[in-house]
């Protein structure tokens, strides 16, 4: 088909997921320079793509029919789909792009695989194997008729402000903060109790919507919180190890070459750790089973361990 000149992105996600969008995007401005891309975000992943494309905030609330309705108004040449759910599947099909690009779930789910084969020309396996910036970037591939084409870092780029900022918070050692440890029966003692045994002292992080539960029950620890992501990337980039449950902190951290301990579910992790790994940085991981007294000291000791491992090995 002819060169592209206009492509939308439907990336409807939170933090973690929009960040792992934007090695495709940066595949997308290198190999098709020319393109004018458009992204349609949540407000949790505007800031994000900004840097990158030109981007269209939609609120949670708004409807596949309002999502077409902006896609049509764009006039994309290529709609590229970077979601499995149904909102932004529906939206694709409904913006009439002469190309439209997506995930076929495979016959796991034969529902979902019948309507993706209605929605989308050309379709890549939901393959679990690949990590989740691997998969965008196969979409990106289908888009360009390209193959084999590398895929490049998380692209989040502080700002020299950004840095000036971050000196205040310098420390070796950072802890994300958020209530998601206290899972499967963990309390906020456990957590203190695996925390007690990294090196001590560290640098507690949390975002916002966070921050009042982090200094309720950690008002003794220096506790970093901004709502500049941008920042948060500068104080992240400053640490040698951060540790993080999984969450968007983990894809931060690696987008700024940051070694990370990243905390998964133990059920599934065989299907969720290749997935959303850190992505091209040193990282260690932890699994967090279903509670019990044996795993609450197995979690620390784990802990403990693989941020020695992360400090001491050669950068």
């Amino acid at each position: 088909m002819a060169a592209l000149k206009r492509v939308a992105l439907v990336r409807l996600d939170a933090l973690g997921d929009t960040l792992l969008t934007t090695p495709a995007v940066a595949m997308l401005r290198e190999y098709a320079s020319d393109c004018e891309v458009l992204a349609l975000t949540h407000p949790a992943g505007t800031a994000v793509l900004r840097p990158l494309c030109a981007v269209m905030e939609v609120t949670p609330k708004a409807s596949w029919r309002e999502l077409a309705a902006y896609l049509r108004d764009f006039q994309p040449d290529a709609v590229i789909c970077c979601s499995e759910k149904r909102r932004a599947t529906l939206a694709s099909w409904a913006s009439a792009a002469p190309l439209r690009v997506g995930f076929n779930p495979g016959w796991a789910q034969p529902l979902k695989a019948l309507a993706s084969g209605w929605f989308f020309h050309r379709m890549t396996p939901a393959n679990p194997d690949l990590h989740e910036t691997q998969r965008y970037a196969r979409l990106v591939e289908l888009a360009l008729e390209r193959s084999d084409l590398e895929v490049p870092p998380i692209q989040l780029q502080p700002l020299p402000n950004h840095y000036r900022a971050a000196r205040a918070w310098a420390a070796p050692l950072g802890v994300q903060l958020t209530p998601k440890w206290c899972r499967f029966g963990y309390t906020i003692q456990h957590l203190r109790q695996w925390l007690e045994r990294l090196p001590q002292p560290w640098l507690g992080l949390t975002g916002p919507a966070e921050e009042e539960w982090a200094r309720r029950h950690f008002p003794d620890i220096n506790l970093y919180c901004s709502g500049d992501l941008f920042e948060y990337a500068a104080v992240v980039e400053g640490l040698r190890v951060l540790v993080t449950i999984d969450t968007g902190a983990a894809h931060v951290a690696a987008a700024r070459g940051v070694a990370t301990v990243d905390v998964f579910p133990e059920q599934n992790h065989q299907h969720c750790v290749p997935r959303w790994r850190p992505w091209r940085c040193r990282h260690e991981i932890v699994l967090q089973p279903a509670f019990s007294a044996e795993s609450v000291q197995r979690i620390g000791a784990e802990l403990r361990g693989a941020v020695d491992r992360l400090w001491n090995a050669p950068e």
